[in-house]
């Protein structure tokens, strides 16, 4: 054991000073917004550095050390049936829901890598390509979440007041899948309006208009019936007026507005007789000259 030892350190002593003697080493920087890990190919400590490398630059042996970057900025994906929502492939998702019925979903979604915990992502993922951890790994969880998730919602809680509900529950499972590993889902939710068998369509749609038709009705009768009311208290309030009219007309009162009508006549009249008076009589009347 101990010779093995020795023999490791002879080689990497004489390694390093072919490195020293030809200037071969390597160099790589840090870029901002990314981390770097180190992984040793050789020693004892062979393996992923815990450590993680920050911004700036960084030296290397190239055939006993690998340094690779990892971003720290947040990640965005979408997985959509159409190909000019996210990539060329068909990457939406559909699940059951608890009548059974099957519905398929476009996601739009976005997640942080923790840089403390990068060193167990790789050694998790085995990976430096997010891509393939964004439309694999993760795709999978989040797909495995839906059908969990939607076999205890209705279509009509999915496509209604229950959607937001509905989404953080997945968002909840997905996290819990992710998180060990450094990764957190900061943004989870639909795309576009979840597509649905057609018959459901249609009869969604129909319940809809019923819905609509029924208020339109509801609101016409309100309107009619307010109008009627309009009419109804016209109608009483002319009512209630003749009869206090009425109720004040008295004798004396008829007596009076006689008396009145016959001043405004004689106030009119002009001293001139007729000269035909009218009568059961013969009696003619001449006006004589003055």
């Amino acid at each position: 054991m101990k010779r093995t030892s020795r023999m490791i350190m002879r080689v990497m002593v004489i390694c390093f000073a072919i490195m020293f003697l030809t200037g071969c080493s390597g160099c790589t920087r840090i870029e901002p917004g990314y981390v770097g890990i180190k992984v040793d190919m050789m020693g004892t400590d062979r393996g992923v550095s815990n450590m993680t490398l920050q911004t700036g630059f960084i030296t290397y042996v190239p055939f006993m050390t690998r340094i690779l970057e990892w971003p720290t900025f947040v990640q965005t994906a979408n997985w959509s049936h159409s190909a000019t929502e996210g990539r060329t492939s068909n990457d939406e998702i559909c699940f059951n829901t608890k009548e059974q019925l099957t519905v398929c979903v476009d996601i739009s979604l976005s997640y942080q890598l923790d840089k403390e915990l990068i060193p167990q992502f790789y050694v998790k993922f085995r990976t430096d390509d997010l891509d393939l951890f964004t439309h694999g790994f993760l795709r999978n969880i989040a797909k495995d979440a839906f059908t969990e998730v939607g076999s205890t919602f209705s279509v009509d809680e999915i496509n209604g007041p229950e959607k937001g509900k509905f989404m953080e529950e997945v968002k909840k499972k997905v996290n819990g899948q992710v998180k060990h590993f450094g990764v957190n889902i900061q943004q989870f939710g639909f795309l576009n309006q979840a597509r649905l068998p057609e018959g459901v369509t249609n009869a969604i749609n129909a319940k809809i208009k019923a819905t609509q038709d029924a208020i339109k009705v509801e609101n016409e009768l309100r309107s009619a019936k307010a109008e009627a009311q309009k009419v109804i208290a016209e109608a009483e309030g002319k009512a209630k007026s003749n009869i206090i009219l009425t109720q004040s007309i008295t004798p004396q009162l008829l007596q009076w507005r006689q008396f009145e009508l016959k001043e405004l006549e004689l106030r009119r009249w002009n001293g001139v007789l007729p000269t035909v008076q009218a009568g059961g009589g013969t009696n003619f009347l001449m006006q004589l000259p003055k």
